[in-house]
């Protein structure tokens, strides 16, 4: 695996605000939060299930499977158990998706209604400002995750696609960068460094 992903990491905390207080909040609250587990995978794969694209993702009878995956992932979160080792998961979930044809759209719109179910159920437990804490803890934790999976998605498959056409990573980002701008053009965006703007 890429060292790459701990930059990726270290961009992501910085940028989200994350911080061990996080953590120590998510646990804090687990003693209520952790009961909300089953809800959060029957919601999570109600939606998933209903919505023929993402349906066909899953094979028959995979769903249980799965829901025990999300709650042990939603445990590690809600009880703080975020590691080194759980953000490196992260990133191979990403390729995982890859492998899935789980797209980036359906991971990103799937975080969103985990985060708002997270703040209803937080607004519904708690006192507002503690309600505002730990809420602003899980989101940051779940921007970081799924900021991990968009950018393993991302650089794994370019990666792949760099040993299956056999160029290097300096000659490809030469050809993409020369296509995106084809591409700008093409669109009719004018970039500079003062501004960018639509022709």
């Amino acid at each position: 695996m890429s060292a790459e992903w701990q930059q990726v990491l270290q961009d992501l905390i910085t940028l989200t605000g994350f911080s061990d207080q996080d953590k120590e909040i998510l646990r804090t609250s687990a003693r209520v939060t952790a009961g909300w587990a089953d809800e959060f995978a029957q919601a999570f794969y109600d939606l998933l299930f209903s919505y023929k694209p993402t349906a066909a993702v899953f094979a028959p009878n995979e769903r249980p499977a799965r829901e025990v995956s999300l709650k042990g992932w939603y445990h590690d979160v809600v009880h703080g158990n975020i590691t080194a080792e759980f953000w490196k998961e992260q990133w191979v979930v990403g390729l995982i998706h890859i492998a899935r044809r789980v797209t980036n759209p359906y991971m990103l719109g799937m975080t969103s209604r985990v985060q708002q179910l997270f703040l209803h159920k937080c607004l519904q437990a708690f006192p507002p400002q503690q309600a505002e804490a730990v809420y602003g803890a899980f989101k940051r934790t779940t921007d970081v995750v799924a900021g991990l999976i968009t950018e393993g998605y991302f650089q794994n498959y370019m990666l792949a696609m760099e040993h299956v056409a056999g160029f290097r990573e300096k000659l490809i980002a030469r050809m993409l960068d020369m296509e995106i701008h084809d591409m700008l053009r093409e669109a009719g965006v004018q970039l500079s460094i003062e501004k960018w703007s639509l022709a």
